[in-house]
């Protein structure tokens, strides 16, 4: 398989898990009052729940993590992603 294919496999495997980590996000921002819970400790929740979506898939499933740092750094990424996402968009007014 070449770099290009390889890319857009990865890619699609990401863009697969970007959704669900949509859902979660908007989730636990639901679950916890304003104030209750701090940033970190809402990312922190939601990175478990994208880690245990992404290790289930087909991107990481049957395949060694070599390097936990890059994989939470890259999980990270991901969940700040769909946290802008949220943060760009409101309901309509009416």
């Amino acid at each position: 398989m070449g770099v290009l294919a390889t890319f857009l496999k990865v890619l699609t495997g990401i863009f697969n898990v970007l959704p669900l980590a949509v859902s979660i996000v908007e989730t636990v921002a639901k679950l916890f009052k304003p104030g209750q819970k701090t940033g970190p400790e809402k990312l922190a929740a939601v990175k478990l729940v994208v880690r245990n979506a992404l290790v289930a898939s087909e991107l990481l499933a049957g395949k060694e993590i070599v390097n936990e740092d890059l994989l939470d750094q890259g999980i990270t990424e991901i969940t700040n992603g769909a946290v802008k996402v949220l943060n760009s968009i409101r309901q309509p007014a009416g």
